[in-house]
């Protein structure tokens, strides 16, 4: 009898583990009591947290961890659940399990779709299985050091109104609370409302606001999301005082929820066009973290876990890119942004810029355009820049389309450098040198996505985010040099590779893990935030 081939035996526990939890078996009430279990481990998380010194808010890492085990959870509730069968509650043992699985998911997914892709290394000894990827863990670690001053170093917009008179509200209602929403007075409501709404007109968003998203402008997007985000924080507030299957994740009839949107939105007409574009009803394509609005059964549930500041901007341009009607648009406004490589390079001593050269054969057919190319006249030397940018990545699946990207820009590229050189005419702003006498350096530049795949091709890839790194430079050459022999991160002085173990079941699996041996830099040169309109 053959035997199984660890990447078979990882597929088969892929497939079986999250379809064999006992808690599917309960209906309709499986969702909202894993979403409980979440919120519960969430709070108990954050006092032992306080009590142990730590800050009493919660960073984008925290923020993430716990999107990610409520995204992955509902995703399994619509495949393996049913949302239209009654069912007693779920035991808590039953619900525990169910998390324990989706908080191990996160380190196993990547390793399973790896090598389900054949991007890792599978082996099995007596000691169980094993998964190495075959990316480049340097470039993983960089990448994580760029994250941490991206996401962390922005300033925390100091908005109103006060949230104080509420807080203190709600410590005072120990008695009276009965653990439903009516308990929680409209002004307490409206106040968390208005805060949210404040807090995100203040943030720095990257598109214009006029930008259309699927169906409305991102300007209309912004009050009607905060006050989501508003109703999800009292919920939660409330929750943590007062722990209640209720108030842990609230769930809304579609009327109420829109009745209640509508409330704090007296002018807005695109409320239904808001809840659309938001909704997750176990559609392909979508992601709770793009759609945080989970129809389940007959009621639309708000849950806190994906609601949350760090992930704002490309949960919406996630979920806008998603719809066929609004991602041409979309994919024109995030193109602009390209122009800011021209921004960026035109600071460079001695260098001329073009944007958008366009290419002609000798029958004067256009072949393609060269995105960003920059001159130094000096040392008749040159950059082509073919910009991508992509919605930021969140999910695996973005990055995949992250490196989706890249890959159609190398074969662009290679296209290109294919017909150049021939009888191919390129349309170089009056008084450029000839093509053909300039030493020409090519890339894919992406805006803050670095590809840690190992490759063979000769086009390397690089982020915006990285570039602005290494400036300001003296020369395009230095520049050129830079991004040839980037210092990268070094094994046993930044980072330590190790192994993961986790269980599932009978199965013992190690994941490659990278451990983290100094802290991430939180603080960007002076002015270079993304405030400032640096990316």
């Amino acid at each position: 009898m053959m035997q199984e081939s660890p990447y078979e035996r990882i597929r088969e526990i892929s497939d079986s583990a999250p379809a064999n939890l006992a808690i599917w078996k309960y209906g309709k009430s499986a969702l909202p009591v894993a979403l409980f279990e979440v919120s519960r481990r969430r709070v108990t998380d954050k006092f032992e947290r306080i009590k142990s010194g730590g800050p009493e808010g919660e960073d984008g890492e925290i923020g993430g961890k716990w999107a990610s085990v409520a995204a992955q959870l509902v995703e399994w509730a619509f495949r393996y659940g049913n949302q239209r069968e009654e069912g007693r509650e779920p035991t808590e043992q039953d619900a525990v399990a169910a998390v324990d699985l989706a908080e191990k998911w996160k380190a196993l997914d990547i390793a399973f779709n790896a090598g389900r892709a054949g991007r890792a290394k599978i082996s099995q000894t007596k000691r169980g299985l094993w998964i190495d990827p075959l990316s480049d863990p340097r470039m993983e670690v960089l990448d994580i050091f760029l994250e941490g001053v991206d996401t962390n170093a922005e300033p925390t917009p100091e908005v109103g109104p006060d949230l104080s008179p509420a807080i203190t509200y709600l410590n005072s209602m120990r008695a009276s609370m009965p653990g439903g929403s009516a308990a929680v007075p409209k002004w307490v409501v409206g106040l968390f409302v208005q805060h949210a709404k404040n807090n995100l007109r203040a943030q720095s968003w990257e598109v214009p606001t006029s930008t259309n998203i699927g169906g409305m402008t991102l300007d209309e997007v912004i009050p009607l999301l905060g006050t989501l985000w508003g109703i999800a924080h009292v919920g939660w507030e409330v929750f943590a005082r007062y722990p209640s299957l209720t108030m842990a994740n609230p769930a809304f009839k579609r009327s109420d929820l829109a009745q209640m949107i509508a409330r704090y939105n007296l002018d807005s007409d695109k409320i239904e066009v808001f809840l659309n574009l938001l909704t997750y009803r176990g559609q392909s394509g979508r992601s709770p973290l793009s759609a945080p609005l989970i129809q389940w059964s007959d009621t639309l549930i708000v849950t806190r876990h994906l609601l949350h500041d760090t992930l704002t901007e490309r949960m919406v341009l996630r979920a806008a890119s998603a719809d066929p009607a609004s991602s041409g648009k979309l994919g024109t406004a995030l193109g602009d942004l390209c122009s800011r490589w021209a921004t960026r390079l035109r600071d460079i001593p001695g260098v001329e810029v073009a944007e958008e050269v366009k290419i002609f054969d000798s029958g004067n057919k256009k072949l393609g355009d060269l995105d960003i190319v920059v001159l130094d006249r000096g040392q008749m030397q040159g950059l082509i820049v073919e910009a991508k940018w992509p919605v930021d990545a969140r999910t695996l699946s973005d990055a995949r389309k992250q490196e989706d990207a890249i890959d159609k820009g190398r074969a662009q590229i290679e296209r290109l450098q294919a017909r150049i050189g021939s009888d191919v005419k390129v349309k170089f702003p009056p008084g450029w040198p000839e093509f053909q006498d300039v030493e020409w350096k090519w890339l894919v530049g992406t805006a803050r996505f670095l590809d840690s795949r190992r490759t063979e091709s000769a086009i390397p890839s690089t982020s915006l985010r990285l570039v602005e790194g290494l400036l300001p430079v003296s020369s395009l050459g230095e520049l050129v040099d830079a991004l040839e022999n980037l210092p990268l991160p070094r094994e046993g002085k930044d980072f330590r590779l190790g192994w993961e173990k986790v269980r599932i079941g009978r199965h013992l699996i190690h994941v490659r893990r990278i451990q983290m041996l100094r802290p991430r830099p939180t603080s960007p040169p002076l002015g270079r935030r993304r405030v400032d309109g640096w990316t």
